[in-house]
């Protein structure tokens, strides 16, 4: 069977593409569908399409077919003005849908992806809000999505699961809530202050994870005093591995990740990382030097060899004037 001059493998491709579509997109079609239904139809396509074909023939000219196409829309977009509270109420709704990341444990309504105000950053919080102030961070330099189904719901805790893709990683799940159990890590000693210990007093290094944020990061327990703090990598175990950076002080730590452990110093400002990029830089550069000398030692052993044949084809048109003047 055929759709619309489609074959049945056609459509069913088209199907498929309809169902990924995100429900701001396809409400928008079935409000068009419903309210103009003509524009949504192969038979307008087919219309201004012949349209521009006589245009491309001779047969027409470029204006005729502009005003004959504004008339066709203009009738249209007096029926879509006329029902504009629908159309806005089903995009809103559809709008919503597609933010949704589950239900609220708390009163059962939708927790939605939003944007503070304030800061413009996202956060999940529930449609009940001000009588509901459920809310969770998002994982920060990910993309995320709702599960489906029972995978959707939190085992331990009620909140919604949601699937986390970052770029050119492999994705993972996890519940959005920072408090839940299975979000919980343990506190764990990685060194001690190197400040402190100059300052004459005793401060130990500690990996944390916040509850309400779910970041985490190193922080002396004098942190009031010395102010010392570090971020880690939103994911992977860490280990202590009680050695400190030669160039600052800081705790080397080992974070293990899906491609295998990472060894690093948690100081983002340390020296060591400004030498790797600058060596990085100059071999760039060395490679690009060492290129471009290739390139012109290339050219320059051409131009020697054009040069040998050019001289050598002249020896050899003088010898032959030479023998043919003896004759």
């Amino acid at each position: 069977m055929a759709h619309m001059g489609l074959t049945e493998a056609e459509w069913q491709v088209m199907e498929c593409l309809w169902a990924a579509a995100p429900r701001t997109g396809r409400a928008i079609i079935d409000a068009l569908h419903e309210f103009a239904p003509r524009i949504t139809t192969p038979e307008m396509t087919a219309e201004l399409d012949a349209d521009m074909t006589r245009v491309a023939e001779g047969k027409d000219t470029q204006e005729h077919v502009v005003d004959h196409s504004r008339a066709l829309l203009a009738g249209m977009l007096d029926a879509l003005i006329e029902h504009k509270d629908d159309l806005g109420e089903a995009i809103s709704d559809a709008v919503t849908a597609d933010a949704k990341v589950g239900e609220c444990p708390k009163c059962g309504k939708d927790l939605v992806m939003k944007t503070s105000a304030k800061t413009r950053g996202s956060f999940i919080g529930c449609m009940g809000w001000p009588d509901c102030d459920v809310t969770y961070p998002v994982p920060s330099g990910v993309k995320v999505s709702p599960l489906e189904g029972e995978a959707g719901v939190c085992p331990e805790c009620g909140a919604p699961r949601i699937k986390c893709q970052p770029f050119r990683s492999k994705a993972y799940e996890q519940c959005v809530n920072p408090k839940c159990p299975t979000n919980f890590e343990p506190d764990l000693k990685v060194g001690e202050c190197k400040v402190c210990a100059e300052a004459g007093r005793h401060g130990d290094l500690i990996a944390h994870k916040s509850e309400r944020s779910g970041k985490r990061f190193i922080r002396c327990t004098n942190y009031e005093e010395c102010q010392v703090s570090y971020p880690l990598p939103a994911r992977g175990k860490l280990q202590a591995t009680g050695e400190t950076c030669p160039e600052c002080g800081a705790p080397i730590v080992v974070v293990e990740t899906a491609r295998g452990p990472w060894r690093i110093c948690v100081n983002m400002e340390c020296p060591s990382k400004e030498k790797k990029t600058t060596s990085r830089g100059r071999g760039a550069a060395g490679s690009k030097t060492s290129a471009a000398k290739k390139t012109t030692a290339k050219k320059t052993t051409a131009k020697k060899t054009t040069a040998k044949k050019t001289t050598a084809k002249k020896t050899a048109a003088k010898k032959s004037t030479t023998k043919k003047t003896a004759e």
